[in-house]
């Protein structure tokens, strides 16, 4: 049975709704993602000092490879958190945390690797081009791998709402629910919620990636902020 529109009541998050817990859930991913960006950008700027320790601070931190590097690790750990690990063990560590988990539609199993990998894949594309709404010209992954011709900026607008729109109106699926044929419901049982040991060691990853992100966006803000309200054209 789809328990997403009811109340339900847990030790650590009282008479949330699925609904909010899953707004919960996508916040705690977020800053994994961060954390991830934060070590992919960090393994970047080594091998570049590595190579060429005459490289200026600016030149580094400033350089469109850093946030590529940082959007290849984030995206990669979205494809096996969200991916991966949601369709095997049927959660993603943020889900995990608050108590969800995504089954199939029909059976309420997880749906396993492959549908998983579909599922991430989903997500990564919709970040990846939502990404492009930032005003600076981020070298997201899809503009690297795709000719200029490829880019559309309306395509940022519209993966920006298939994102925003589950988190702003009542509805308890998004696309990629609606693709893959899932749907997100209370865990249960044993293993229903992340040890108290895990929250300490994740709350720690948070607040790395968090540190690392800001970093690199003050960095980002302080050069570009010229450039800050002029938004991509629609064509």
């Amino acid at each position: 049975m789809d328990t997403a529109g009811e109340d339900v009541t847990t030790d650590d998050a009282p008479l949330l709704t699925v609904r909010q817990r899953r707004r919960d859930a996508m916040l705690h991913d977020a800053l994994l993602f961060a954390t991830a960006f934060t070590a992919g950008a960090l393994i970047y700027v080594v091998a570049r000092v590595v190579v060429d320790d005459s490289e200026t601070f600016w030149a580094v931190g400033l350089s469109n490879d850093l946030i590529l590097a940082g959007l290849v690790a984030g995206e990669v750990f979205l494809l096996l958190n969200n991916g991966l690990r949601q369709g095997v063990r049927g959660h993603s560590i943020g889900k995990h945390r608050v108590g969800l988990r995504v089954v199939d539609a029909t059976s309420g199993r997880p749906t396993g690797a492959l549908r998983g990998l579909l599922r991430g894949l989903i997500l990564a594309v919709l970040l990846d081009l939502a990404l492009a709404v930032v005003p600076i010209g981020l070298p997201t992954v899809l503009r690297r791998l795709t000719p200029d011709e490829w880019h559309v900026g309306g395509a940022a607008y519209v993966a920006l709402l298939v994102i925003l729109v589950p988190l702003l109106l009542p509805t308890d699926r998004g696309l990629a629910d609606r693709v893959v044929r899932t749907r997100v419901e209370e865990a249960t049982g044993e293993g229903a919620l992340t040890t108290p040991q895990h929250r300490t060691w994740l709350l720690a990853l948070d607040v790395i990636g968090l540190i690392g992100v800001l970093t690199i966006v003050t960095l980002y803000l302080a050069f570009f902020w010229p450039l800050i309200w002029q938004l991509p054209s629609l064509l």
